[in-house]
């Protein structure tokens, strides 16, 4: 990205950064490569898409085609160096998660800011450019999880990664309105290298949403204070009226059993059964409250239609 400004000191530093960040993500998703055991073409896909794909789809949304990482090779390059790295050492220890960490934030800062002036160039809004930023310096680490069946950790495990940032990118903006753009670039990296780095040591996290619980308990109150003191709703009270004046209610739906103990034995020859006695063991089972059916029904008809005729 800075390769066109590399003999000037400012330029130099950032190309050299940008490459560490692709080198270190590289050697990062050789390692989750290592841990899933996948094979040396999984090695280097993972690695390159891990160290190049943040700016790449950065780069795609703002227009700037072809993008960055495929126009200079030192990119991909750089990003297979560390697929290799990973392929052949096993990096694990203390030592190593906090060479890690530190390095995860000096990309965080130098991304952020690279992602944002980018954007700027290509003359994305404000919130645009903060949000190119933000996609440039995670963007790699999203994917690569993405793609091994994982929920990105910069949703769940609550580290500073995006709050870094999004202040680096702002500060940025801020510095390159002042015309300070030199200064700016160095300083705004440092300020989103900083902050990651305190808030692993002073053990700041990003609130989750139990952050609001007193919020919610509140509300909860409030709802259901109000809720007892409001009228019932006119719908409600039909239809409590409608239940209170019926005799009964239908509990289950009459079986062909229910039928034939209303019509007693003479169902069985079924020439015994007239017509006007079949339809009034149908009422008794389906709508009379007292038949098989209704609530009050017993399941019995043993003093059906057939002994009241007789």
């Amino acid at each position: 990205m800075y390769f066109d400004n590399v003999f000037t000191a400012v330029g130099f530093s950032f190309a050299l950064m940008d490459l560490i960040g692709v080198f270190l993500n590289a050697l990062m998703g050789g390692l989750v490569a290592r841990r899933l055991r996948f094979d040396a073409v999984g090695f280097m896909l993972i690695s390159i898409i891990s160290g190049m794909a943040g700016g790449m789809i950065r780069d795609a949304l703002i227009g700037a085609t072809p993008a960055s990482a495929l126009q200079n090779p030192w990119y991909i390059g750089t990003a297979l160096v560390g697929s290799l790295f990973a392929f052949l050492i096993p990096l694990s220890g203390l030592t190593w998660e906090l060479f890690r960490f530190h390095g995860d934030m000096i990309i965080v800062g130098v991304w952020a800011v690279t992602g944002t002036v980018t954007a700027m160039r290509a003359d994305i809004t404000w919130f645009g450019c903060i949000l190119m930023g933000v996609l440039t310096a995670t963007g790699g680490m999203v994917i690569r999880e993405m793609m091994i069946g994982q929920i990105p950790s910069i949703l769940i495990d609550r580290q500073w990664y995006v709050v870094p940032a999004i202040v680096a990118s702002i500060s940025v903006q801020l510095f390159y309105d002042l015309n300070l753009q030199s200064i700016g670039l160095a300083v705004s990296a440092l300020i989103g290298f900083g902050l990651g780095v305190a808030a692993y040591w002073f053990g700041w996290h990003v609130p989750g949403i139990e952050a609001l619980a007193n919020v919610d308990d509140f509300f909860t109150r409030i709802k259901h204070r109000v809720g007892d003191r409001l009228p019932r709703t006119p719908s409600a009270l039909r239809q409590r009226a409608e239940r209170a004046q019926r005799p009964g209610m239908l509990v289950h739906a009459p079986t062909r059993k229910d039928i034939h103990d209303i019509l007693g034995n003479r169902i069985d020859d079924r020439r015994n059964v007239t017509h006007e006695e079949f339809l009034d063991a149908l009422y008794r089972a389906y709508i009379d409250p007292t038949g098989p059916g209704g609530a009050g029904g017993t399941g019995s008809g043993a003093g059906g239609s057939g002994d009241r005729k007789k």
